[in-house]
């Protein structure tokens, strides 16, 4: 290039850096004379006191607070259903009966045995009266007396036969006498010896485990007996009937099952970083999907210590129960809880985003009547998506203020006027 053509080209340059300064120059003067003039408008409302409270929402499932599966305790044949799924039950009303025919005639079978024992048993313990022994005495001695006369009868019969005096017949009835008067004898020395003789230990004993035997049997067979009528064991809904009239059962056979539906509960797992905010007793309200227009009123019973890892997650079981006197709750109904932490009545409250946060303080806006906002440091308390607790830098009836490009729609419920401020050049406080 040319020595002519390079200033010709430095020129240009030189003209068109220097329109630039001075447009740049320009606008910036059009632009700080036309802040001078632009207001900031800023929403207000009042300081004013309110319910606040925070919550932790989480979904489970509904149970019933108690639920039992009966069963039965002995085999059998069912006879009888006396109830229908969805019936409600009271405790102890019947359910179902088994057959009873083979255990009442085992009954009826031990009830004899035990009297029999229990005879033997009294007549080993009993003991023999003073008036028993000698009456026994005076048996034996009087067979003694009747088996000599009846010797002496025959010694006296065999002459009068030897000499034709008597017949064969009539000597042979008195051989009879004889034999039947000794065997009186026999009996009545029996008697008396009996009565005498004290009974040995090892058969009391033994007649005594025969009594204890009958009476196990009976009340072995009498509880089978109440067994057979199967009883509700609370007060409750009957969820399912599992068997039928004519079925077999074993011990241990699921027949029916009851719910306490009284009382329900939802079992809800709760975040690890949330745990601490969560005791037994606060309060807990419940949406269902079946019943979306009505809240239900909770309380948290019991927050498990034992955690539970789910895809790198860490849970605690939380236990709610709700009062179902209605009988709306129905078992695995799903639910929406809300659990309530913190709640305060009658708090100094503002709008959330009224609240202003920088260096690890917070401030809000005071309005002024006709001239900019004034920052003002403020301790805040409860806070929950829409509000915020101040415990100390306002008062009730104050006002405060912010821009209203901040939190859209944040002020449905509060009486808001809106005051219009000049913009200083270069900025305001009333712009955080």
């Amino acid at each position: 290039m040319s020595s002519k053509a390079r200033k010709i080209v430095l020129i240009v340059i030189i003209l068109i850096s220097a329109f630039a300064i001075v447009w740049f120059a320009f606008l910036r003067n059009s632009l700080s004379t036309a802040n001078k003039d632009v207001p900031i408008t800023y929403k207000t409302a009042p300081v004013q006191k309110s319910n606040i409270s925070t919550s932790i929402s989480i979904i489970g499932t509904l149970e019933s607070f108690y639920r039992a599966e009966v069963k039965s305790e002995i085999d059998g044949k069912i006879t009888e259903i006396y109830v229908d799924s969805g019936d409600r039950v009271t405790k102890d009303q019947p359910l179902l009966q088994l057959d009873t025919r083979d255990l009442n005639i085992n009954l009826q079978k031990s009830e004899a045995q035990l009297i029999t024992a229990q005879a033997e048993l009294d007549k080993l313990l009993s003991q023999p009266t003073e008036f028993d022994l000698k009456q026994a005495e005076a048996s034996y001695q009087e067979a003694l007396i009747a088996l000599e006369d009846a010797r002496r009868t025959l010694d006296r019969h065999r002459e009068l036969f030897t000499s034709g005096g008597l017949s064969q017949e009539q000597l042979e009835q008195s051989q009879d006498q004889v034999i039947l008067k000794e065997q009186a004898v026999n009996v009545a020395k029996a008697r008396l010896d009996d009565l005498k003789q004290q009974p040995k230990k090892e058969d009391i004993d033994i007649k005594r485990a025969q009594v204890s035997e009958a009476e196990a049997n009976i009340t072995s067979i009498k509880n089978k007996l109440d067994a057979s009528l199967i009883k509700s064991p609370f007060t409750g809904t009957l969820i399912d009937v599992k068997v039928k009239v004519g079925d077999m059962i074993q011990p241990g056979t699921t027949t029916v099952i009851i719910d306490d539906m009284s009382t329900m509960k939802v079992v809800v797992p709760v975040n690890e970083v949330d745990v601490s905010h969560i005791q037994k007793g606060m309060k807990a309200k419940v949406v269902l999907d079946a019943l979306p227009d009505k809240t239900f009123e909770g309380q948290v019973d019991t927050l498990s210590y034992l955690g539970k890892i789910t895809e790198n997650v860490v849970t605690y079981d939380a236990t709610i129960l709700i009062p179902n006197p209605e009988g709306l709750l129905r078992p695995e109904m799903t639910a929406d809880v809300d659990i309530t932490t913190q709640s305060k009545q009658n708090a100094v409250t503002i709008p959330i985003d009224a609240l202003i946060e920088k260096n690890g303080k917070t401030f809000v806006l005071i309005a002024g009547k006709d001239t900019e906002p004034v920052e003002k440091e403020v301790k805040v308390g409860i806070r929950n998506d829409t509000t915020v607790e101040i415990i100390e830098g306002v008062k009730e009836g104050d006002r405060i203020a912010f821009p209203s490009s901040m939190g859209k729609g944040s002020l449905p419920s509060m009486n808001q006027n809106q005051i219009r401020v000049p913009m200083p050049v270069g900025g305001g406080g009333g712009g955080r």
